[in-house]
């Protein structure tokens, strides 16, 4: 375990950087943030943030209309070696609403989603240029999912394999059951039990099904944990042949599992350490 964390946490650190640094200058309404000078204000006046703070606003700030979790926001902002707490994520998203409270902003700058995360308030006004849509074209597409790191698989309403993408058998424990005509539940016995959630995604009753922290059996190549979507074209036709055909997409979902672990094994080791001080501060009373 130590040998894959020491491979895998540059690759991280470098990621999380880049993903931050977008901009020169970031302007969502009111608020201004000078990325160069590290610098925030909110209708002209100054907002004074820690490092921290200021970090998680640009992270909002570039994810205006998304619903960050626990997890994405770790993910984002911190390394494996100073996984926080949700008690500290929750107390620097205080600080830093308090820190804009200090201004004339009457509205908490992020807004909490119950169970769900935090979000940008939408309340505040987020000026967008006029931008003509430009879907991507099939090779673009294939050339981002191949940067993801992100395979696929098409099925019929048979689960019968219609197409596959080319490094899917490594995301697969039964690569030699992965072929074109064959039923994909051969290949990904993880599927046996869902044909209905399947079923209701190709009809559109629900927009995407998913099978998240799939973990290895069989092949050594494949990685510790896959997460699986289904999603239906978004117009529904049917291919030349009459069928209704479903996408599956596979994503490599080992470092995510790996920081919710540590994130479980921090928060109990806290634990732990706090009942053991909670008891040893209780006995003095007892044996007076």
């Amino acid at each position: 375990m130590e040998d894959r964390e020491a491979s895998i946490k540059p690759y991280f650190f470098d990621i999380r950087l880049y993903k931050i640094d977008f901009f020169t200058m970031v302007v969502c309404g009111k608020v201004v943030v000078d990325t160069d000078a590290r610098t925030v204000s909110y209708d002209g006046e100054v907002v004074n943030l820690y490092p921290k703070e200021y970090d998680l606003l640009l992270l909002f700030l570039n994810y205006p209309n998304h619903v960050l979790s626990y997890e994405v926001i770790i993910d984002k902002l911190w390394d494996f070696e100073r996984i926080p707490t949700h008690s500290s994520i929750r107390s620097h998203i205080k600080s830093l609403r308090q820190a804009f409270k200090k201004t004339n902003l009457n509205e908490e700058i992020i807004e909490t989603i119950h169970g769900v995360g935090y979000r940008l308030n939408r309340l505040i006004n987020y000026h967008k240029e006029a931008i003509t849509e430009i879907s991507p074209s099939l090779s673009v597409m294939k050339k981002f999912l191949k940067a993801q790191a992100i395979e696929y698989l098409v099925i019929d309403e048979n689960f019968l394999i219609k197409s596959i993408s080319p490094l899917l058998h490594d995301y697969c424990d039964y690569p030699n059951a992965l072929k074109v005509g064959i039923d994909a539940r051969h290949a990904f016995p993880e599927f046996i039990g869902f044909e209905e959630a399947f079923d209701q995604v190709r009809n559109k009753e629900y927009e995407r099904f998913e099978i998240q922290g799939v973990a290895r059996s069989c092949n050594p190549n494949r990685p510790e944990y896959i997460n699986f979507y289904a999603i239906a074209d978004e117009s529904n036709l049917p291919d030349k042949s009459g069928e209704r055909l479903l996408f599956v997409f596979f994503e490599d979902a080992s470092e995510r599992m790996i920081y919710k672990q540590q994130l479980v094994q921090i928060e109990n080791e806290t634990y732990l350490l706090l009942e053991s001080a909670k008891r040893e501060f209780c006995l003095p009373k007892v044996l007076l």
